[in-house]
Order: C-alpha cells, then structure tokens, then sequence
C-alpha cells in the first residue's frame, strides 16, 4: 500500500529540471476498503481540519471521523501508516500551491489528500491547503492519468462558465496543466453537509435559467437516455409521456448529493464536484438524485421508504412551486422515473443500482407509467444470479415473514426526513386558529366535568378523542399532540380524584401513558393520510382484501402469542392499571397482513377482554355500565385506530407490493 501512495505522489509532485530545493512532507495514511483514502499531514494541519475533506454520512462514519483526531494523537497511531516523500521546490504543483494559499514556497506545509478514483484508472485527488495560520483556504482539484485529467478539465471548464454570485455555484480561483497532471484551485467552504433539503428551493430557483422554455428533446441528457438506456421499455413508455413537451432549463449539477455540499445554511450553500454537470439540464433532476441518493447509500433505507421520501417530496408545496417556475407541473411523474432511467444506465453508479432498479419498477407501476407487462421495465443483470425457487424451510419462512411484520409496524410510524417541512411556530398556530384552539379548549373542559359528574369508572375516552383529532386534522399535528397530552393526564386525574384507590403515583404514570398512546395513534395516523383525496369517500372499501392464512401463519401465530401475553398482565394487574393500547400491535400486524375484517374482530376481542374482566373482578359489576357503554366504546376507540391504518396502507407507497418472480413478498396482499 505506501508503494502505491509513494507512487502517487511521485507523479503528483513530479520535480522540473534542473533540480533545486526540496522539503519533507510527513502524512498518516488512512485506508478504506484496502485502498488509500486520506493522507492526513502530521505536521501544522491539524487532523480536525484534515478530515473536512471526508463528508461522513453515515453514523458510523461520522463516528470514526469525529474520534480520529483524538486516536491521531494516542499510541493507537502507530496503527495508521506513516508516509515520508520529499518534494522539489521547482515542481510546478509545489508553485501553484503556494500561489494559491499566499505561503512563500520555503514555508508551505504538507496539504491533505483525499484518493479517489485510484482502482478504475480514473485517478483524481483532493488537497486541502491552509494559509501561514493554518486556517483552511483553498481546495485543489486534479487528475493524474488520461481519464482523470479529462474529468479535471471538463469541470473546470464548466467552473468556469457558471453564473457569478448565484447560490450553489463555485468559481475558480486558478488553473494548472501539465504533461503529468491537471488542476484547479477553488475556496475552501467550511459548513456540514446538509441533513435535508431544508431552503434547496431558493438554491434550485436561482438555478432555472431565464428565457422561453425548450422541448425536453432538445436537451443532452434526453440524447443520452435515447443512447445508453439498457431497457428500451421502460425508455418507450417514459418517451411516450415526455415527447412534445416543453421545459426551462436548469443549471444542472448531475451528483448532488450531501457528500459534495456545504451549507452553513440556506442562503450560505455550494456544491461541489460539478463533473458530471452541464449549462442546461432537466429541471428537478438534482433534487431528485438529494432525496433518492441520500436515502439509498447513507440511510439504507429499504426500497418503498426510498419511494415515500420522494412521494413526500413532490407532494410539497416548496416543490410545486418550484415546479411551476420550471413549468414541469404536468410531467413531474415521468421526469422522476427518466431521472431513475438515467441514473442506472448512464450515470451507472457504482453503489445502489439494484435498489435504483427496484424503486423504478415500484413507481412506474404505482404511477400507472409501467411498460407493457409482458416484458420488464428494467431486467436483471446477467451477472446476478436467478433466486432460488425452492420453497423455504420452516424456521426460515417464519424469519421471513417476522422480518416482514417489524418492517411493516415500522412503516406505519415512518417519518419523512429528507424533504423538510418548516412549520409555523406555536404561538403563530395559536394566532391564526384560535377560535378551533378555542372551541377544542372548551370541549376537553366540558369532557372533564363530564367524567367527574357520570357515575364512575364511565369510559369517556372516545370523547376525549374529538378534540385531539380535530386539532390535529385542522391546524396541525402539534396541537393534537398538544390536546392529547391534556386528555391523557386529565382523565387519570378526575379518576383519582374520585377513587383513592386510583392516586399512586406510578398507576396515574401508567395509565396516563397508555391513554396518550391510543390518543398519539389516532392524531399520527389521521395526519399521515389527511391531505388524500377522497378521505371519507374512501374510508371504507367495499369488498375485503382476501386473507392469505398460508403465507401470513408465522405472523398470525406471533399475534395470537402477543394477544394472548397482553390479555394475562391485563387480568394479573387489574381493571385499575389500563392495557387498552397495547391490544392494538396484535390487531395492527392482522389488519396489515390480512384484512380490516379480521383487525375488526381482533380488536373486539380486545375490548371483550377489557371488558369482561372489569365485570368478573367486580370493579364495576353493573352489566349496564359494562356492556352498554364501555364495551363499545373501547371497541369505537381500538377500531377507530385500526380502521385509520387500513386507509393508509391502502394509498402509502411504504405498503405497496412489489412482484418477485411473480409472487407477492410474505405478507403483501393486493
């Protein structure tokens, strides 16, 4: 490995005839994948700022860049290879970097390196210099071979065509070309890489570029597609769709992706690596490659919450607007899956292209833009092997279906966290809604003095419900968490204000617990699925989902087990301590994997069992009380749950199935 580094930096600092002065350079080496990395100078640079050159995406990443600094300076560096070169003072790279960071030649210290590009003939670094204070001031880009020197040149001449003072763009601040090597210098740019798109609409606005609009045929990314797209289908399908309409061009960036940006914030934003860039690109490619390239390589996330992230994201109104500006409203669907196209067969990632692959057949289906059936949008390579057909064993059917019920719980509680949604302040809310804040204040008061003057251990819960959903469906989820949290703590309270035998501490904890996790259930779910169309239209489906016992038996066993666990801490503990809320995970996991009807009796039995045994240990021995009203109110509460998530596993894209060899996933129903 030094071999190859010694070799690298042989032809990087390359020394002009006739020889003169030289200095020694001193560096760690940091590997990765068995290959170089990072050269981090052991001298002046501090490691700190070194590793500013390696955008750390993952958590496991950003924890090893944040204690190298303090393993740099333990025994444990020992570990890390210690590079020694000595570099001329005549060569030209050793003179372009003291006029690009103002250090008189005799004075300049070594610049980090990152390696790239080192295992496909393609090399190019990135160095990091500082100025006689070592603060960081010029990032140098430059290729060593033919295709890393024509990569160099290429986005140096675009560099050097951007628009000045425009959000996003770099300029260059020098040039270098030699036999050996090409290089240009830029500023260095402190910030982190953005956790989300959070004011990439200014940036992506700024990027349209003015005049009329253009046919998209006319643009080179539409002339690459037609070239190098591997799935004619597909290609066919999304042409149809796109041929004959207009768009404005964009400034294009073609990887933009967090690991090449900085932000400060959002007015204080540049990309970087503009490689693969062009003057006039397809608009929303940029911000479509953000959303699907962070979600696959640095959040792994599974293929359907790639598809939510970017249905979250064309959903915005941040982007509609952006949308009308580039006048793409109409064909928004077909330039996401063209961007997919284009990512797989001409961006050809090294990274992710199964996933890309996947999300193109799931979207394309769902967005009704598929090709015709009998023949794939996008195929299989040959290298991959076939799956095996032959039916799993026991243990690993039920590990596979298992698998398949956590994915999904976890599905339900997904959380967007890509396309950020700003939303007003509390007190903005409490300005602009206050009489529903109001009139909601009002009935969890009139619910209160209800319960205290009924007679007691009357379940009011549904009651309670009202305001939280009403709060949370109109101004937004905040305030319905708001008013859950109050419902939750105020019917525990009134209830041990009327029986002492309700005031321990931890029993008022605990049910207060449960009631504001039934109530959360509701104000989440509701809100997940409010902006549909035909909410209540569509509520309830006429016709059931046919229930697949053979396929599911694993999950209907576990849920049967998790019921039956519930229903027997339920009798042990009491009617006092309440268990309601947890006879939903059983009743979620059936609805999910079968059908609303069996949910339905799974949560009715729940109910019973509540219910029933508040009669048989004689807490509240009236069969009235019992069956007349909290039976069917703890039904109404649990189905109401329920019933919610069966409207959004029906439209969310987290629950669509997706074919394989013909047959759905475990657990996946149409």
């Amino acid at each position: 490995m030094p071999k190859t580094v010694h070799a690298v930096l042989a032809q990087l600092f390359t020394d002009e005839k006739p020889p003169g002065p030289s200095r020694d350079f001193s560096w760690r080496l940091i590997q990765r994948r068995r290959r170089p990395f990072l050269l981090l100078p052991t001298t002046a640079m501090s490691p700190r700022v070194s590793l500013t050159l390696y955008s750390a995406q993952r958590r496991r990443a950003k924890i090893w860049r944040a204690a190298m600094p303090w393993l740099l300076n333990t025994p444990a560096a020992m570990a890390f290879h210690r590079i020694h070169f000595r570099a001329g003072d005549n060569s030209r790279i050793i003179r372009f970097l003291s006029d690009q960071s103002g250090v008189p030649v005799d004075q300049l210290c070594a610049p980090a390196i990152k390696f790239g590009g080192l295992a496909s003939n393609r090399s190019r670094l990135v160095l990091l210099i500082c100025d006689l204070t070592n603060r960081p001031l010029k990032v140098i880009k430059l290729g060593l071979d033919a295709a890393g020197r024509a990569a160099t040149d290429r986005e140096a001449d675009l560099l050097e065509k951007l628009p000045a003072n425009t959000v996003g763009c770099i300029r260059l601040t020098g040039r270098l070309s030699t036999p050996e090597l090409s290089a240009f210098a830029t500023d260095f740019f402190a910030g982190e890489s953005p956790e989300n798109d959070l004011g990439m609409e200014l940036l992506f606005c700024a990027w349209i570029n003015p005049g009329s609009p253009v046919p998209v045929e006319s643009l080179a990314a539409w002339h690459e597609l037609e070239a190098g797209a591997a799935a004619p289908a597909a290609w066919q399908a999304l042409r149809a769709a796109l041929a004959g309409r207009s768009l404005r061009s964009t400034l294009y960036h073609g990887d933009f992706a967090p690991w090449n940006i900085r932000a400060v914030n959002t007015q204080q934003l540049r990309a970087f690596d503009w490689e693969r860039g062009r003057l006039a690109g397809i608009p929303g490619w940029d911000w479509f490659h953000f959303v699907v390239q962070t979600s696959i390589l640095a959040r792994r996330h599974s293929v359907e919450r790639v598809a939510a992230e970017l249905e979250e994201l064309l959903q915005s109104q941040r982007f509609q607007k952006y949308a009308a500006a580039a006048g793409i409203q109409a064909i928004v669907k077909p330039l996401a899956l063209a961007y997919l196209l284009h990512h797989r067969w001409v961006f050809k990632p090294l990274d992710g292209a199964g996933r890309v692959e996947e999300l193109f057949e799931l979207l394309a289906a769902r967005w009704e833009l598929s090709p015709d059936p009998r023949s794939r949008s996008i195929r299989r390579s040959a290298s991959t092997p076939a799956p095996d057909t032959a039916p799993p064993g026991l243990w690993a059917d039920a590990r596979g279906q298992l698998n398949a019920a956590w994915s999904q719980l976890a599905n339900v509680f997904w959380e967007p966290n890509l396309t950020a949604a700003v939303q007003p302040s509390f007190s903005t809310r409490l300005k602009s809604a206050w009489p529903l804040v109001l009139f909601c204040s009002v009935w969890l008061v009139a619910a209160v003095i209800g319960q205290y003057y009924c007679p007691r251990h009357i379940l009011l819960l549904p009651v309670y419900t009202i305001p939280c959903l009403l709060a949370g469906w109109r101004i937004n989820r905040r305030w319905g968490m708001f008013f859950a949290a109050l419902a939750a703590v105020a019917g525990p309270v009134v209830g041990a204000v009327r029986d002492p035998s309700l005031r321990m501490p931890d029993l008022l904890c605990w049910n207060a617990l449960m009631r504001f996790l039934i109530l959360q259930m509701c104000v989440f779910l509701a809100d997940r699925i409010h902006r549909q169309e035909d909410f209540f239209d569509e509520l309830i489906r006429p016709g059931a989902r046919p229930a697949n016992y053979r396929r599911n038996w694993a999950i209907l066993l576990f849920s049967a087990l998790w019921f039956l666990a519930i229903a027997a801490g339920d009798i042990w503990t009491g009617p006092r301590v309440s268990f309601l809320p947890l006879y939903l995970f059983p009743a979620m996991l059936v609805t999910l994997f079968l059908n609303l009807g069996w949910g339905a009796f799974t949560v009715l039995l729940g109910a019973f069992v509540v219910s029933l045994e508040e009669y048989v240990s004689r807490y509240n021995a009236s069969l009235v009380k019992v069956f007349a009203w909290n039976f069917p109110m703890r039904f109404l509460m649990l189905f109401l749950v329920i019933l919610l998530l069966n409207r959004l596993r029906h439209d969310n894209v987290l629950f669509t199935p997706r074919e394989s060899n013909g047959d759905s996933q475990p657990g996946h129903q149409p």
